[in-house]
């Protein structure tokens, strides 16, 4: 099998991957709304992090949770956690996104049963020298929050 089939394969057994790794490690999943999740900080805890996607199937739940003119994707993402294509997850968490995607977490967060769930702020000048020392905090905080989660420290060592 090449790469591109096996890159596929993966992609297509991605929430049977999850809940055969989750067993196996006894480790928690959280899955993620937007690229900019703290990877690291994830894996020092035994985190499995999750990319939050669409399905691409007709759905028709989230008429009540989501504007009708607001994006496909957000959508879709939602559906997949009211349908319960993500029942593995023990939290969700989202940093600075769209209004739409951020609207979809909400709604996950009220509707779908998980254990934990964070929203992490970005800066919005990332080229502004404050930048650093903000994100810096927040990082900081939810390394915080993860460790509360889970009862685990994160030491240094684990995130480099």
């Amino acid at each position: 099998m090449d790469r591109i089939e096996q890159f596929k394969k993966a992609y297509e057994d991605r929430h049977d991957l999850a809940r055969k790794w989750k067993e196996e490690t006894g480790g928690k999943v959280l899955g993620y709304f937007c690229t900019y999740a703290p990877e690291e900080i994830l894996y020092a805890a035994n985190i499995l992090p999750v990319r939050i996607l669409g399905g691409h199937e007709p759905q028709t739940v989230t008429e009540e949770h989501l504007f009708a003119m607001y994006c496909p994707f957000c959508r879709d993402c939602l559906a997949q956690g009211l349908l319960g294509k993500y029942d593995y997850l023990d939290g969700v968490m989202i940093s600075q996104s769209c209004i739409h995607i951020r609207q979809a977490f909400n709604s996950w967060v009220e509707h779908v049963p998980i254990e934990f769930s964070y929203r992490l702020p970005m800066p919005h000048g990332v080229q502004h020298p404050a930048s650093t020392g903000f994100f810096n905090e927040e990082l900081i905080k939810f390394k915080g929050a993860v460790e509360q989660w889970t009862g685990k420290t994160i030491d240094d060592a684990a995130l480099t």
